[in-house]
């Protein structure tokens, strides 16, 4: 595997511009958005490339012919000389690189588990039909501020923008306050390419109350007044967020292996 610098980007992203499934960590990684790390099979004209985003989202994308190549992700995925120092979700495509995550010595080191993830697509006409609907007052909601920034935890922008500052110049959130307490945050985890992909989190205490849908729309209705196209995705075995996305009028389109990395 190697380490590409951010000169030799450029080659990774042509990669990733003909894998037809939700890469937009990946492309915010690329583009500088977060630091993270980018490894290929080539330096100079790579044909595979396996991207990790700080937050331990991680991409396996492009051609699996490389046997060298293979067998040092066999290696890495498998963490059988330690050099994995947390925990990744990773995703691969196409699916013949699956039958790397099933051999026999990643079985044997048991560090890998089979997940499954879901693409969305969204429906406006779906979205608009679902909001007529609601017919519950809606709480008071804002935007969220950058003093907000290192004051939210779980899903928060944090782990997605470098700096209250940068997330402020460009990146968009809205949180729904309670009793005077930021209850929920929906917020651009990534923009790139006329897209923006929604983080959410609502903050124990405020959950099952619906704020995590009304801060959601907020950021949707964001997205339709500026040309963007909203995206959502989230492990199948997530319930509360699979729920909450065909609520909001998105679709389910893909279903993808999803692989947790343990060390």
């Amino acid at each position: 595997m190697i380490s590409l610098n951010s000169k030799q980007y450029g080659r990774a992203e042509e990669i990733l511009q003909q894998t037809p499934i939700n890469t937009l960590f990946a492309k915010a990684v690329l583009r500088g958005q977060v630091p993270g790390e980018v490894f290929a099979d080539d330096a100079d004209e790579p044909r595979a490339v396996y991207i990790v985003h700080p937050y331990g989202m991680s991409l396996l994308a492009g051609e699996s012919g490389r046997q060298d190549f293979a067998e040092e992700l066999t290696d890495y995925i498998s963490n059988r000389r330690g050099v994995r120092t947390k925990t990744e979700w990773l995703q691969v495509y196409p699916h013949s690189w699956c039958a790397l995550l099933g051999n026999e010595i990643v079985k044997e080191n048991g560090k890998v588990t089979e997940y499954a993830r879901i693409n969305f697509g969204f429906d406006q006409e779906r979205h608009q039909l679902k909001a007529s609907g609601m017919t519950d007052s809606k709480p008071e909601i804002v935007q969220t501020a950058p003093e907000l920034f290192a004051k939210l935890e779980g899903v928060a922008p944090k782990h997605f923008w470098r700096s209250a500052e940068q997330f402020k110049a460009s990146g968009i959130g809205f949180t729904v306050v309670d009793g005077g307490e930021a209850a929920s945050t929906a917020f651009a985890a990534f923009i790139e390419d006329g897209q923006l992909e929604i983080g959410i989190e609502s903050m124990e205490g405020h959950r099952g109350k619906g704020y995590a849908y009304h801060a959601s729309a907020a950021l949707i209705e964001y997205c339709l007044e500026h040309g963007l196209e909203p995206v959502w995705a989230c492990r199948k075995g997530n319930e509360g967020s699979y729920n909450l996305a065909q609520k909001l009028g998105f679709v389910p389109t893909l279903d993808l292996p999803y692989y947790r990395l343990d060390v």
